[in-house]
């Protein structure tokens, strides 16, 4: 008997979990809790009247901030934001974490190896008085033998940023101040005068309450901590635009939301995920981006489907697919985008490189071209008298990256590019 019981609450438990999960998933849940986070997320803006408000336009990666593998990342160097510090004197930077975690680690240490590195950089351009090049960490998040290690790190990547051919005199000319990490939670907010400060403020603002679980029951509807994550799983397309477009009736009922959903975005989603975008390389005529467009005179399309293009344009399709099989076709495209581009070069017509997405093949492909003909200044040069190494390469990735936001090659494409070169290389 006592087995009979011990066995029907297993299973009664069991079943109350699977349902927590898949409410968890649920479109209707997901908006709601993401609603509450973006309500956290004003109230600290409005702390902040002064300071810019960052979310998509910075990419700090938390695997860069992870344990024996704190890292500056140069491909993601995040340098479009010091402009905007500048301006405002300081920023709010957004993220959330899920379950486990009070901040993630993108906010307690990415971003803090981020500052230190910069501040270092710019002090070694511009030595100041009084310019704090400290590595600052959250206390209760960074152990101090963790941060005492990260610390003893700071100056190999200072050196790496330093090598990078990044332009770091206008980032010096820029920063009036030194940056500093301010760590800001629904559990810990507070008022604060930064005004006087002998520092910038990057407050580091985790969205999502802490909750056991991971979840927590709300009146009507189930709070998912960090809802806004892997939104591809549950979101059928919804974008951030159309949702805070359409939030009312979206949310008007649980029952019709993935219904309504759906709807909105058949009707209205594709006609607003067609406004593409593209960026020169400064100072090049080659753009990168994600569609095609008819304001170029050459087009190198990286995307599998077949675009139409114009009469009066230089074409040419290289169809690279995803994944392994994409690989050698990735590399064997490289010759072909040279060879097709050499002329129109010569001429000074403007060129464009895109695919699907404008993040990797496309930015592989305009990454060859640049190492091809153009010398570290950007300046067009088609000769074949000058040796390629990895760090000429990463110098041309560094221009891409400073122009073109979305640009984030995976590592088999720049190998694919390296390998290239390598094999290519003039003695």
């Amino acid at each position: 008997m006592e087995q009979e019981i011990f066995l029907f609450e297993k299973n009664e438990f069991n079943q109350e979990v699977n349902q927590i999960r898949k409410d968890a998933k649920h479109i209707y849940n997901r908006l709601k809790s993401i609603i509450d986070d973006a309500s956290f997320v004003m109230t600290v803006a409005d702390l902040f009247p002064t300071l810019a408000l960052v979310a998509y336009s910075a990419y700090f990666k938390s695997t860069d901030g992870h344990m024996h593998i704190w890292d500056f990342n140069i491909r993601r160097n995040n340098l479009h934001l010091i402009p905007l510090i500048s301006q405002h004197h300081g920023c709010i930077i957004v993220d959330s974490t899920r379950k486990g975690k009070r901040i993630p680690d993108a906010l307690s240490k990415t971003i803090p190896i981020w500052c230190c590195t910069i501040n270092r950089a710019v002090h070694r351009i511009r030595p100041r008085k009084a310019w704090d090049i400290d590595f600052h960490s959250l206390p209760s998040v960074v152990s101090p033998s963790e941060h005492a290690q990260i610390e003893s790190k700071i100056e190999l990547l200072t050196d790496k940023l330093m090598q990078s051919g990044i332009d770091l005199i206008s980032v010096s000319d820029q920063l009036k101040k030194p940056l500093r990490p301010i760590w800001y939670t629904p559990q810990s907010s507070h008022a604060a005068d930064f005004e006087e400060s002998p520092f910038w403020p990057v407050i580091c603002l985790s969205a999502s309450e802490a909750v056991e679980n991971g979840y927590q029951s709300r009146p009507g509807y189930l709070y998912v901590q960090g809802s806004g994550d892997d939104q591809e799983a549950w979101s059928f397309g919804l974008t951030p635009t159309l949702f805070w477009n359409h939030q009312e009736y979206i949310l008007s009922t649980k029952a019709d939301c993935e219904e309504r959903v759906r709807e909105l975005v058949k009707e209205i989603g594709s006609d607003q995920n067609n406004s593409h975008s593209f960026a020169f390389i400064d100072p090049t005529t080659i753009a990168i981006g994600d569609s095609i467009s008819p304001l170029f005179d050459v087009i190198i399309n990286c995307s599998l489907e077949q675009k139409l293009a114009s009469d009066s344009i230089d074409y040419l399709h290289l169809p690279i697919p995803e994944g392994k099989k994409g690989q050698q076709a990735f590399l064997a495209s490289i010759s072909k985008a040279i060879d097709f581009v050499r002329q129109p070069l010569l001429d000074k017509k403007k060129i464009l490189i895109f695919c699907d997405t404008g993040k990797d093949h496309s930015v592989g492909i305009a990454l060859s071209i640049l190492v091809k003909y153009f010398n570290l200044d950007g300046k067009l040069q088609v000769k074949d008298n000058s040796r390629v190494d990895k760090k000429v390469i990463q110098h041309q990735l560094v221009r891409i990256i400073s122009s073109w936001e979305k640009a984030s090659p995976s590592r088999t494409t720049l190998k694919k590019v390296n390998m290239y070169f390598m094999s290519h290389s003039v003695s």
